[in-house]
């Protein structure tokens, strides 16, 4: 009886202590290389740690890794690229009706991305992109821990790719506003412990 009631209290306590966090993923658009004056933002699946700070604002910390190969011809032409991207998100829910949240607020990406072609350095990018975003949670009935979420804003981006010429360093600059949605119809899901 002592063992059962003391698990009992651990769960207890564990869930009171990791109440209001939520673990998941986000699918975003981040930007990742400029070129004659265009910007091309590549697709990401981001790592998501959220936090309710109080009963009506949400924080979140965002953390995404990719990598990518091609190869021409077997021993002829290779290309190794790779990026990764960190940020933050706040949101203050503005409605509540049932298993719907609606929000407003905004998020900050800062990514890096670099590139190598047959052995030698290529071009890198670096880029940060602000955005003021609305946002609806959805949880579905009788599994409300479980969330999917959609997002739509604008977005102010800006990103600088380094690459060598003739020997020396020359930079190209993006700078602007775009609107931002997801790519599919929804931007991630989590899950509420």
């Amino acid at each position: 009886m002592t063992k059962l009631f003391a698990a009992v209290a651990i769960l207890a306590l564990a869930g009171v202590a990791m109440g209001g966090y939520s673990l998941g993923f986000k699918y975003t658009e981040v930007p990742s290389y400029v070129s004659s004056g265009g910007l091309t933002l590549e697709d990401m699946y981001m790592l998501r740690f959220g936090s309710m700070v109080s009963p009506t604002f949400r924080m979140e910390g965002l953390l995404g890794y990719a990598k990518e190969s091609y190869e021409q011809d077997p021993g002829e032409s290779e290309w190794d690229g790779s990026m990764w991207a960190v940020g933050v998100s706040g949101y203050y829910l503005v409605a509540n009706p049932a298993n719907t949240q609606f929000s407003i607020g905004g998020q900050f990406i800062y990514a890096k991305t670099s590139s190598e072609s047959d052995g030698e350095d290529g071009p890198e990018t670096t880029a940060y992109s602000i955005s003021p975003l609305m946002r609806i949670d959805f949880a579905i009935p009788g599994a409300e821990r479980f969330a999917l979420f959609t997002e739509y804003g604008i977005r102010y981006a800006s990103a600088t790719t380094t690459m060598e010429v003739a020997g020396e360093d020359y930079d190209e600059n993006w700078s602007g506003y775009q609107t931002y949605a997801p790519g599919e119809i929804l931007a991630g899901a989590y899950y509420t412990f």
